[in-house]
C-alpha cells in the first residue's frame, strides 16, 4: 500500500503563516498536495505538523471529502507505526506547487524513485527555491520511500527537518532518479512556493491557462485579477454563482412569456457566463468540482429555457417550425462535437458555444430574423459536420482489380 506525506510546518519567511497553507484560488496549497496523493494512489496521508491550528484542521477536512484517511504525525516514530514493511511512503515537499496538467503524469511514478531536476545553467534564484541533492541536480519536491527503510532515520534530532532527512535517505539507498525537464520549473509548472504573492500569481496564471486564447488575456487584465481575487476570498460567489447559471434560465421563460424576448435572451447568456466563472473560479480541487449531474441539469435547464423563448418570440404561425429548429441546433452541436476531423477546434467550439447562439438570436429580434438567423446557424453546423467528415484529398482511389 502507498501512504502519502505532506507538511505543515514551515512557514514563509518572516512570518508566521504556514506555507502548506497558502491560499491558492478557492483552496489552500494543501489540497493540491492531497489531489496529487490520491491521484499517485495514496489511500492515506500523513501530515507533519508543529501545532495544530484552523488551517490544519481545513486540510484534514478536505482529504476527508476526498474520502482519504488524514493522520497528524510529528516525527520518524509517529510515521513508521503507521506503515507495513512493504509499504511505500510518497513524500511530498513542503510548500510543493504542481500545475493541473503535471499532477497526472507526476502520479504516474510507481515504485520507489527520487524526482529531481538537472538544471545546469537555469536562473540561480529559481535553483536556490529546490533542495539540492548532489552538485548536478536537485530535488523536484516528489519521491517515494519503502517503509522498511525508515528504521535508520528513527533516531532523528528533533530539530532536523524530517523530510529532508527521508530524501537524504533515499538518496543514500540510490533510489531510481526521475529526472524532469527543469522547463516546467521555469515555467512555474512545478514550484516551491515562499509566499502567498507566488501562489496568487500560480493562481492567475492557472485560471488564463484553462480560459482560452482570448479569456487569458482577459485574466492578464489588472481588473479581471482583481475580480478574481475578490471572489475566490469571498465565500458566497461559488453558491451565487451555482444558483444563477439554474435560475436565470428559468427566469428567462418568464420574461418571454411578459414579451420581453430581448430581456429573456439577455438572461440565458448571463446563466452561461454564471455557470463558465463557476467552473474556471472554482474547479481547481477535485473534491469542490462541480458534480455531473449539477451540470447536466445547468445544460437541461438552458436547453429549455431556449426552447420555450425561441417558440415565444417568433409570430405565432410560425411556432411549430420555431420548435423545430430549436430542437435540432443543440443535437447537431452535439454531434458535431464528437466527430474528430480536419477543422480548428477552436472553430468547432465556438460554432457549438450555446452562449453565441444566443447573443445570435438576441441581435436578431429586433429585425424580426430569429428564425432565419436560426436556420442560418442549423445550415452552418451542417456545413461544418460535412466538413469535418469529407474524404482526405490526400486520399487516393483503390486500384480497379483487373479481371
Amino acid at each position: 500500500m502507498r501512504t502519502a506525506l505532506i507538511s505543515l510546518i514551515e512557514t514563509v519567511p518572516g512570518g508566521s503563516a504556514l506555507r502548506g497553507a497558502l491560499p491558492l484560488a478557492n483552496g489552500q496549497l494543501a489540497m493540491l498536495q492531497v489531489d496529487l496523493a490520491r491521484q499517485a494512489g495514496a489511500g492515506e496521508i500523513l501530515c507533519l505538523v508543529g501545532s495544530v491550528g484552523e488551517r490544519v484542521r481545513q486540510i484534514e477536512a478536505y482529504a476527508a471529502s476526498c474520502g482519504v484517511e488524514f493522520h497528524l504525525v510529528r516525527s520518524v516514530a509517529d510515521i513508521s507505526v503507521r506503515l507495513a514493511s512493504d509499504d511505500e511512503l510518497l513524500i511530498i515537499a513542503d510548500g510543493l506547487y504542481v500545475a493541473p496538467e503535471e499532477i497526472e503524469p507526476m502520479a504516474r511514478q510507481s515504485g520507489t524513485f527520487v524526482a529531481s531536476f538537472a538544471p545546469g545553467d537555469g536562473a540561480r534564484s529559481l535553483i536556490e527555491r529546490f533542495e539540492r541533492i548532489d552538485i548536478n541536480h536537485v530535488w523536484a519536491g516528489l519521491a517515494c520511500v519503502r517503509a522498511r527503510d525508515l528504521v535508520e532515520a528513527r533516531d532523528l534530532p528533533e530539530d532536523w527537518s524530517v523530510q529532508s532527512a527521508l530524501l537524504r535517505l533515499a538518496v543514500q539507498r540510490g533510489y531510481r532518479r526521475q529526472v524532469l525537464p527543469f522547463a516546467l520549473a521555469e515555467a512555474g509548472r512545478i514550484a516551491i512556493v515562499r509566499d502567498g504573492a507566488e501562489a496568487d500569481a500560480l493562481a492567475l496564471q492557472e485560471l488564463a491557462g484553462s480560459s482560452g486564447t482570448m479569456g487569458a488575456r482577459l485574466v492578464r487584465m489588472a481588473p479581471v485579477q482583481a475580480l478574481a481575487r475578490r471572489a475566490w476570498a469571498a465565500r458566497w460567489i461559488n453558491p451565487a454563482l451555482r444558483v444563477s447559471a439554474l435560475a436565470l434560465p428559468l427566469g428567462a421563460i418568464g420574461l418571454a412569456v411578459a414579451d420581453w424576448s430581448m430581456t429573456a435572451l439577455a438572461l440565458l447568456i448571463g446563466g452561461r457566463a454564471a455557470g463558465h466563472a463557476a467552473d474556471r473560479l472554482f474547479g481547481r480541487f477535485a473534491a469542490r468540482t462541480l458534480p455531473a449531474a449539477e451540470r447536466a441539469a445547468r445544460d437541461l435547464a438552458f436547453a429549455i429555457a431556449f426552447i420555450a423563448v425561441t417558440v415565444l418570440t417568433v409570430a405565432a404561425s410560425d411556432r411549430l417550425a420555431g420548435l423545430f429548429v430549436s430542437l435540432i441546433l443543440p443535437a447537431m452541436a452535439l454531434i458535431l462535437g464528437r466527430i474528430s476531423g480536419p477543422l480548428p477546434r477552436l472553430w468547432v467550439q465556438l460554432a457549438r458555444s450555446p452562449s453565441l447562439v444566443a447573443v445570435a438570436a438576441m441581435l436578431a429580434v429586433p429585425f424580426g430574423v430569429m428564425l432565419p438567423a436560426l436556420m442560418l446557424w442549423n445550415l452552418i453546423l451542417l456545413t461544418l459536420m460535412w466538413w469535418q467528415t469529407r474524404p482526405s484529398p490526400l486520399a487516393s482511389d483503390p486500384a480497379k482489380r483487373h479481371i
